[in-house]
């Protein structure tokens, strides 16, 4: 009789996460990637990403805005069909152009260049020059700063926050392949399966739907995928036996395949 033994854990590339409480993990490629196209193709995550399509951003910063990325970056102004052919095609196809029409669209949906510096603690022309690409990295504080409010906005338009600012509690189920570590290879695990989290006895925290939110938001997908494992590892009823979630203990996703969120 043949043995049907656990498929091997996959050999992708691992990424590194800051989970909630701060704790660093290491979490699977496949897995990270598996939550971006999910913000791509889940009527639950839609507009919960960094990523602005060319069209938004054309209406936030008009033509003049994405002509002066494009001088600030160094390339000659584009013509009002190279404008057009961006937005149809939803993609600026230099790099640099396309990170500095991001900053100037980010800057401007958050009430502009002095608004801004009030809400990071830095002069008008710090921010100017992160603006125009002059300076490529603010200072820590100012860089936490700012993300957390761009990640704020983000959070109010795609409709996940309370009146109060806070978010609103995530109902989610995630089907993925899953590997399970108890402190070595010994018994391990491995395949393909659904966690019901709207459907468990413990569902997702404010704080956790907070911080899951807000990891959408930046694009921080690894984050993401340490947040779900840790409560598949810690709060998921069904998976008992683990009191400690880390990189050698608990549920971790090597590939995450389907991803589904409600906000309630």
């Amino acid at each position: 009789m043949a043995l049907h033994l656990p498929k091997p854990r996959s050999k992708s590339v691992v990424q590194k996460a800051v989970g909630l409480d701060g704790m660093k993990v290491k979490v699977a490629a496949a897995a990270a990637a598996g939550v971006a196209k999910a913000q791509e193709s889940s009527s639950g995550l839609a507009g919960l990403t960094a990523k602005i399509p060319i069209k938004q951003m054309r209406s936030e910063i008009g033509n003049d805005g994405l002509r002066q990325a494009a001088i600030d970056a160094g390339a000659k102004p584009p013509s009002d069909r190279t404008l057009r052919r961006w937005a149809q095609q939803d993609r600026i196809p230099h790099a640099s152009i396309a990170e500095l029409a991001q900053r100037r669209a980010a800057i401007a949906r958050l009430g502009g260049v002095n608004e801004v510096a009030k809400k990071i603690g830095r002069s008008p022309s710090s921010v100017r020059k992160y603006m125009s690409g002059k300076t490529n990295e603010l200072r820590n504080d100012a860089k936490s700063k700012l993300k957390a409010a761009k990640a704020q906005v983000t959070m109010h338009q795609a409709g996940v926050l309370k009146p109060d600012g806070t978010a609103k509690i995530a109902t989610i189920r995630v089907t993925g392949r899953v590997h399970v570590r108890n402190g070595d290879e010994a018994g391990y695990d491995f395949r393909t399966r659904t966690l019901d989290f709207g459907n468990s006895d413990v569902p997702f925290s404010a704080e956790e739907s907070q911080a899951l939110a807000a990891a959408l938001a930046n694009d921080d997908q690894a984050r993401v995928v340490a947040i779900l494992e840790r409560h598949a590892t810690l709060d998921y009823p069904e998976n008992k036996g683990f009191d400690a979630y880390g990189d050698q203990f608990g549920f971790h996703f090597d590939a995450i395949d389907k991803l589904d969120v409600t906000w309630h």
